[in-house]
């Protein structure tokens, strides 16, 4: 009896430390902003990120934060990872490699991002592009227009196309479903029975106010038409 008992005290503690253990690859997170990337030739990008309180930060991408593997993407996704500090007023963030990077909220390079609340609503069409001159005559263009038709109802067209001095190949697709959002995740339910699970977040307009012209998907900004 003895023995068993001793088994159970052993097997509960296991289980406990390896509970903590899980819990441990969460950290707590600070905050979730965006920051102002430029891009090639001369475009501006904007990515959004994660502040985690133990002094790491994250791209976020597309999968929402909560389905994250945190160790398996510290490992395979190590230039994703950083970390930051805030002596003052600026918010100092070092990546993988060592190279720092300072942002100020009122510098226009660094804005906090919010969760989706009831108190919001999306409407109209919300549109991502990107592409460009690749050189050589090659020109690539990717359009994504996401259309909020109340709080239940979405459609989605995609165009996309490649031009070259020899060719040219134009791609179009359109789909439409039931959408739901619960703070930083949004899902997705196509009519063909697809389902897509991304992170989200709303953009802000000065310091701390929301603002719904820009939203992020799957780590991708979106901007209102």
């Amino acid at each position: 009896m003895k023995i068993i008992s001793t088994f159970i005290l052993c097997l509960l503690s296991f289980n406990s430390s390896f509970s903590q253990n899980k819990m441990n690859t969460q950290p707590t997170i600070d905050g979730w902003y965006f920051r102002a990337k430029s891009g090639y030739p001369a475009s501006v990008t904007f990515e959004p990120l994660i502040l985690f309180k133990d002094g790491t930060y994250f791209e976020i991408g597309k999968d929402p934060i909560e389905d994250l593997d945190i160790i398996a993407s510290k490992k395979n996704e190590s230039h994703l990872w950083g970390t930051w500090k805030k002596p003052q007023n600026e918010f100092i963030l070092t990546d993988n490699e060592g190279k720092t990077n300072e942002y100020d909220l009122d510098n226009g390079n660094w804005f906090p991002a919010f969760p989706f609340n009831k108190s919001i609503q999306l409407r109209g069409v919300y549109e991502k592009i990107s592409g460009g001159n690749f050189g050589n005559g090659l020109y690539a263009l990717f359009n994504s227009q996401l259309t909020f038709l109340d709080n239940e109802h979405f459609t989605h067209s995609e165009n996309s196309g490649v031009s070259s001095y020899s060719s040219n190949a134009w791609k179009n697709s359109k789909d439409s479903g039931n959408y739901v959002i619960l703070g930083n995740t949004i899902e997705f339910e196509y009519n063909d029975g697809r389902k897509a699970r991304l992170s989200f977040a709303i953009g802000a307009e000065g310091d701390n106010v929301i603002d719904t012209d820009m939203i992020f998907i799957g780590g991708k900004a979106y901007v209102i038409e």
